[in-house]
């Protein structure tokens, strides 16, 4: 392969990496939710305009010609004394759509043309248009109870999906496993069976009742603590209860500190009895500091072998204007009264703000709302326009067609190849630019 080619052919490669990229619709999906936002909001704006203006024009003649002009054809505008006046459903259309949702606004410029079939009806949008548009026409949404590309029914059981405790995934989408998502206590394909710590309180044919354990069981068949199975963690089975064990306890074989398996810390095990340890102690040998076997950190033992609180007030604090506060164990750094931390931690003294006079207050607050508003106000952006699927059919056979006939003119001529290359990428890229 010559330069020239290999030069051509780079040339294409980056024109038709540019020209793919160029569409932010490309790939752009939308789903039962954004659908059913849709309806929803159409009805909230169809009961705002019920009896309301809707656009600049006569408002009183709009009322009394609705419905004629509802059944129009020519649905978008109608004429009267040589004016044109926004009609209702154009209204409703221009607000079906929040700020950035760019699926709803691409999912409303695709099948625009329904909602104009749909409100020739006059039909109540509470009563059918979900079901009309969503599930019917625009097939991303299923009837409740119903999930998956072939609204498949939910899993039954006790005569309702998930016997009533719990969701199936995708219920009222074209998505979705299908499978059940229980609610806590329940578990099974079709969430009819108690988990471990939740006991079957009644069962018939059409409903199951589950409960939680009590709280010292991990595993029931009833409500009491007699009725466990297996005892929570801490808890020991005696005479056929699950009984919590001694505070100072991490497991235990009876009741009392003298049965503790592990001693829970700061506790410590003396004799075979947890022993509760002084606050200054790490491990002791019996009650009080003058029974440690080390001292934790911000205590020390003194000439007695007694564990007392170090005073680090002494060697601490030392920056101008602190004030050290000594605590058991520790120690607090603060500023001194009418000093205040700054950003690097270091106390500088409070500056009061001066008294201004009443109009001075106002001029100031007023400029301190326009800073703001200039700081965190954001432009209104309008949403990046979807190309609908018609639109995008003819952008990639554009594409396709562009970059044949470069690569069937740079057989013969690379240079004049090239050249058709880069000017078809231009015109397209303008042309593109008016849908």
């Amino acid at each position: 392969m010559t330069r020239t080619m290999r030069n051509t052919v780079a040339a294409l490669s980056c024109l038709l990496f540019l020209l793919l990229w160029h569409s932010p619709a490309a790939g752009l999906q939308w789903n039962c939710e954004t659908c059913k936002g849709i309806t929803d909001r159409f009805a909230q704006k169809y009961a705002e305009t019920e009896k309301g203006g809707y656009g600049g024009g006569n408002t009183d003649w709009e009322e009394t010609y609705l419905k004629e002009y509802r059944r129009s054809s020519h649905w978008r505008r109608m004429k009267k004394d040589g004016t044109e006046s926004e009609v209702r459903l154009l209204e409703i259309i221009e607000q079906l759509c929040v700020k950035d949702n760019h699926a709803c606004y691409a999912l409303v410029e695709e099948h625009e043309e329904l909602l104009e079939e749909w409100w020739q009806k006059d039909e109540s949008p509470d009563i059918n248009l979900y079901k009309w548009f969503c599930i019917d026409h625009i097939k991303v949404c299923c009837p409740e109870g119903q999930w998956g590309p072939r609204c498949i029914d939910c899993p039954i059981g006790r005569e309702k999906v998930c016997s009533d405790h719990g969701k199936c995934d995708g219920d009222g989408t074209r998505e979705g496993t299908g499978a059940c998502t229980c609610d806590k206590g329940y578990q099974g394909a079709l969430c009819e069976q108690c988990t471990n710590d939740h006991y079957e309180e009644y069962k018939n044919t059409t409903h199951v009742s589950c409960k939680e354990c009590n709280e010292a069981c991990e595993e029931c068949f009833g409500p009491e603590a007699n009725e466990c199975r297996k005892c929570r963690e801490n808890h020991v089975l005696l005479e056929g209860s699950c009984e919590e064990c001694h505070e100072l306890c991490t497991g235990c074989t009876g009741l009392g500190p003298e049965n503790c398996v592990k001693c829970k810390p700061p506790a410590d095990m003396v004799d075979g009895t947890c022993i509760d340890c002084a606050r200054a102690c790490h491990g002791c040998t019996g009650p009080g500091p003058e029974h440690c076997k080390r001292c934790r950190m911000g205590f020390k033992k003194n000439k007695e072998e007694v564990c007392e609180d170090v005073d680090e007030c002494k060697v601490m604090c030392r920056l101008q204007h602190e004030v050290c506060t000594n605590t058991i164990g520790s120690y607090e750094c603060l500023c001194e009264e009418g000093y205040e931390r700054n950003q690097r931690e270091l106390c500088v003294m409070k500056i009061e703000d001066e008294d201004d006079t009443e109009g001075d207050s106002e001029v100031a607050t007023e400029a301190s709302k326009v800073r703001l508003d200039k700081k965190y106000k954001r432009p209104n952006k309008q949403p990046r326009k979807m190309l609908t699927g018609t639109q995008e059919a003819i952008r990639l056979v554009s594409i396709f067609f562009i970059v044949v006939l470069a690569l069937v003119v740079a057989l013969v001529e690379p240079i004049l190849g090239a050249f058709v290359a880069v000017v078809g990428g231009v015109v397209w890229y303008f042309v593109m630019k008016t849908f």
